[in-house]
C-alpha cells in the first residue's frame, strides 16, 4: 500500500488530464514544459518527488491540480521544471507523456516505486540529472 500510494503522488496530478490537451471558452494554455514538486512526509517517511509534464494544459487548472495532491503533511509547488539531482525517475508511466522524479526516498521505498513504474509500463532511469 505504502508504495503504490508514493508512486500516486506524483502520478495523481498528470493522469487525470489523459493524452489530449485541455481546453476551455478563452483558455490560455501553459508553457510546454509543467512541473508539480510534492514535498513532505508520507507513511512517516519524507519525500520530495516532482513531475513534469509537456501536456498542454491552462495554467490555472495545471495549478490545482498540482495543489489539489498535498494535503496534511504534503506542501505541493508549481514550477517550470523539477529540481536537478533526482535519486531516480520514471518515464511515461501509464502511455503519458511525464517524468516523476524522485529525489529524496529511502533505498526500500526507491526499490518499490522502481517496481511499480515498470508495473505501469513506464521506463526507470537512475541518477537522471
Amino acid at each position: 500500500m505504502m508504495k503504490t500510494t508514493l508512486l500516486l503522488l506524483a502520478f495523481g496530478m498528470f493522469v487525470g488530464t489523459g493524452k489530449g490537451t485541455i481546453s476551455g471558452a478563452g483558455a490560455r494554455i501553459a508553457p510546454a514544459q509543467n512541473a508539480c514538486l510534492i514535498e513532505g512526509e508520507v507513511y512517516s517517511e519524507p519525500i520530495r518527488d516532482c513531475t513534469e509534464t509537456s501536456l498542454a494544459v491552462p495554467p490555472a487548472e495545471y495549478a490545482s491540480q498540482c495543489t489539489s495532491n498535498a494535503s496534511g503533511p504534503l506542501r505541493a509547488t508549481v514550477l517550470k521544471a523539477c529540481p536537478a539531482k533526482a535519486q531516480a525517475m520514471c518515464v511515461n508511466a501509464y502511455g503519458v507523456p511525464n517524468k516523476a522524479y524522485y529525489c529524496l526516498r529511502s533505498p526500500q521505498s526507491l526499490a518499490d516505486t522502481r517496481k511499480s513504474c515498470i508495473a505501469m509500463k513506464g521506463k526507470w532511469v537512475e541518477r537522471p540529472n
